[in-house]
């Protein structure tokens, strides 16, 4: 058995709580090891001393008084003390700023003019969008004429796995 474990047991063993089996275990360990049986004689020097001092007495009145303090409940505190980490300092600025303009598009007096504004920004948006998405396919149709010598190009450069020894013919 380990020293740490008999370590564990050798109060039960001066206070003869052991089992029959474990006491032998105990017993078998100390003969064969120095430091467990430093560590034995240390406690019943320590246990010798504290036998020494006095116990004291304590009153009846002492005793009732004690037991008449009324244990304190746990109050439920909410703490919003995560509320000041500074990690949260730029959400609470974005959300401050998104609060004032939903406050100033709700009362405002002339809200259909901005109604109007913004449906108007959102179509500006899609158009430009639309126009974008036609310039593209114009542009790959005008690619797709061009594709075999672009492709042959790309080949000689190495770029697509092609070495200067392979030429491509077209």
């Amino acid at each position: 058995m380990k020293c740490e474990n008999i370590e564990e047991l050798l109060s039960a063993y001066l206070e003869d709580d052991l089992s029959p089996e474990e006491k032998r275990t105990v017993e078998k360990h100390l003969k064969t090891c120095q430091s467990c049986n430093d560590l034995l004689s240390f406690i019943e020097e320590t246990n010798k001393s504290l036998a020494d001092f006095p116990q004291l007495e304590v009153s009846e009145n002492l005793l009732d008084r004690l037991y008449s303090i009324p244990s304190r409940k746990k109050k439920l505190k909410v703490s919003f003390d995560f509320l000041l980490r500074p990690s949260l300092q730029p959400i609470f600025a974005a959300a401050t700023i998104l609060m004032i303009m939903i406050s100033f598009y709700l009362f405002h007096p002339d809200r259909n003019t901005i109604n109007k504004t913004i449906n108007r920004q959102v179509h500006l948006g899609y158009s430009k969008i639309e126009r974008l998405y036609a310039n593209a396919e114009s542009f790959t149709g005008h690619l797709g004429a061009y594709k075999d010598k672009i492709l042959v190009s790309l080949k000689n450069m190495k770029l697509l796995g092609g070495n200067e020894d392979q030429k491509v013919k077209t």
